[in-house]
């Protein structure tokens, strides 16, 4: 081969390369809650379990006047979103971006309602709509601190959790409308078994104060998308609490999830008294929501459903499905393997009567894809 068809060659080589690196775009997003009674001895461990783990969106939550300073300093390759203005102490959510590989298109701080008595720091949701550099993909990222439900206002406390929900998501449906992937992340300060976060992940009405608050967005927990047959850890050293949160829209695809709970030095002292979450999620193959409620390879009816549940394959060639549902444990409740299906569209129907109320997810394989949801079950 000459100079002038190598060069060619190489050229085209280049060329296909950049273009799989410009639109394959996966993002890193961690959530930690950096807050600890032992800030001065811990703070680098802080520090090294987020340079560990590297992510591109650092969510950091309980970051206040005492810890926040350090933890902009050391973080060289980060920038802190500016999103309190010149009022960062407001505030002790804080959303920091890895330079130059986001622009920042919109963002804003929203104050949350709290309860009658409450004395402590201002609840917010600090957000922002980013588009990677490099692909132009966006989403849009919530950062959250719910109050804390101990104490002799256990009860307020709780309601205001609910007011912090209800208007996160009302915040959320603004930007339903753009079909972007939303991710909203932080401690709730609640397990999965708590109202607030039936509210959030099974869009269970919550009835307080004579008044009714819904849930109109579809959300799932990004551990169980990520891990389905696996119970979600502790996120939290001290009782081992699953509280804290990354939850998404279903276009949103996440590729992996994890909680570290590493970085305990020798005097076995954490480094926070919460572990870090971090997911990696795949922007390249997002869809919109409206996409795939358009979406005719796979339907399933009704949802919510009572005792049975139908899921509708679409099929190009003879082809043998298995199906699983999980809990909301990531506990395996029903399996089985269908046989070979013609080409065209076969309806597959489930008894779920033994089922309990709540969410549940799926799990389709066939021999060249796997496609994964969200079902709930009600008794209405």
């Amino acid at each position: 081969m000459d100079l002038k068809n190598r060069i060619k060659s190489l050229c085209i080589i280049l060329f296909i390369m950049f273009s799989f690196c410009a639109f394959s775009q996966q993002v890193k997003l961690m959530s930690y809650n950096i807050g600890s009674t032992n800030w001065s001895t811990t703070k680098d461990s802080v520090i090294a379990r987020i340079t560990t783990n590297n992510p591109d969106v650092f969510c950091a939550i309980e970051a206040g006047q005492n810890s926040r300073p350090y933890v902009v300093s050391s973080l060289t390759n980060y920038r802190m979103l500016q999103t309190m203005g010149a009022s960062p102490q407001s505030t002790d959510s804080h959303i920091f971006l890895r330079k130059n590989m986001f622009t920042v298109l919109d963002s804003g701080a929203v104050q949350m309602d709290t309860y009658g008595g409450y004395t402590g720091i201002d609840r917010y949701v600090n957000w922002a709509r980013l588009q990677t550099i490099s692909s132009g993909a966006e989403f849009i990222v919530y950062a959250s601190h719910f109050v804390a439900t101990a104490g002799t206002n256990a009860d307020s406390a709780t309601i205001g959790q609910y007011r912090h929900a209800n208007g996160m998501i009302q915040l959320m449906n603004q930007h339903t409308s753009l079909n972007i992937p939303l991710i909203t992340v932080g401690d709730f300060n609640a397990g999965f078994q708590k109202d607030v976060m039936k509210f959030l992940l099974n869009q269970t009405p919550i009835t307080f104060n004579s008044s009714t608050i819904t849930n109109p967005i579809v959300l799932d927990d990004s551990w169980i998308l990520a891990n389905p047959s696996t119970t979600k850890p502790g996120t939290t050293f001290g009782g081992n609490s699953a509280i804290d949160w990354i939850i998404v829209t279903p276009n949103t695809n996440v590729i992996s999830a994890l909680i570290d709970d590493q970085g305990i030095n020798g005097g076995a002292i954490p480094p926070s008294d919460h572990k870090a979450l971090q997911i990696t999620f795949d922007l390249t193959v997002t869809t919109s929501i409206e996409e795939d409620f358009k979406n005719q390879d796979l339907n399933f009816y009704p949802n919510p459903f009572q005792n049975y549940i139908n899921f509708e394959i679409g099929v190009v060639e003879s082809s043998q499905f298995n199906i699983e549902i999980y809990d909301i444990n990531g506990k395996l409740v029903h399996f089985e393997i269908k046989r070979e299906f013609n080409a065209a569209k076969s309806t597959i129907t489930l008894d779920c009567s033994n089922f309990d109320v709540g969410v549940y997810f799926y799990k389709i394989k066939n021999k060249d894809q796997i496609t994964t949801g969200k079902i709930v079950k009600n008794n209405m």
